[in-house]
């Protein structure tokens, strides 16, 4: 049987000794779990937390079916990431150590969801502590109130987009890719208009290629910061 635990060694080394579930230098998080609600007339929440060694926090979330679940974390420790999952799955809809800070999904199925807040491995075996911030936002779908035209179409929509829903004091990035962790080309305040040139996914985050009128600040925005703007 020596050469079973033997194998059984090497394969924990290969894979960084990661549980089923985890991607490749996740801690294993012993996670502390907070449901989250919005205030009346509020689509948006934005928390303030700390988490430490393989401590993480597992915000739950009602969502209903084909929403749009959204989360974007500003942290000060760059081992410090968030996933988002059905609760209960182990497969995540998104992982930030893969498509950065900003996430942004449409639920497939309605019920509670988790965004988990996590150190890497790394940072987590050596006590560090991060202390952040995650704005969780739920738009779309059915909700009862009318809704503005987001930015959720690969083709077409509206010819002008508006940035919206940036948090206060904070800009949108506009990059020189379709991608979080691209080179930031301009930043821009809520209510700035901008031509719709085209959206595309990258992962589970829809990016919009837009520009101002007269051809500046062009590049990619996450689609979630973009409803339809009169022009």
């Amino acid at each position: 049987m020596r050469w079973l635990f033997l194998f059984v060694c090497a394969a924990l080394l290969l894979s960084g000794g990661a549980a089923p579930g985890l991607w490749p230098g996740q801690a294993h998080a012993q996670d502390r779990s907070e449901r989250i609600s919005f205030a009346p007339g509020r689509s948006s929440r934005t928390l303030r937390d700390t988490v430490s060694g393989y401590e993480g926090v597992d915000y739950i979330v009602r969502v209903r079916s084909g929403q749009r679940l959204a989360a974007t974390l500003r942290t000060n420790n760059a081992s410090n990431y968030f996933n988002i999952k059905a609760r209960g799955s182990s497969e995540a809809l998104f992982n930030g150590s893969v498509g950065g800070n900003i996430g942004d999904v449409i639920v497939p199925l309605g019920g509670d969801y988790v965004v988990e807040v996590y150190l890497m491995r790394n940072a987590a075996r050596r006590g560090e502590t991060a202390d952040f911030s995650l704005t969780v936002e739920v738009t779309g779908g059915d909700t009862g109130n009318v809704q503005p035209d987001f930015a959720d179409s690969l083709s077409g929509g509206p010819d002008f987009w508006q940035v919206a829903n940036v948090p206060p004091g904070d800009r949108l990035n506009v990059r020189s890719r379709p991608s979080s962790q691209a080179t930031t080309v301009a930043r821009l305040r809520n209510g700035t208009v901008l031509r719709n040139l085209g959206c595309r996914m990258t992962g589970k985050t829809r990016w919009c290629r837009v520009e101002r009128r007269d051809g500046s600040a062009a590049g990619w925005a996450a689609g979630r910061f973009l409803v339809e703007a009169g022009g």
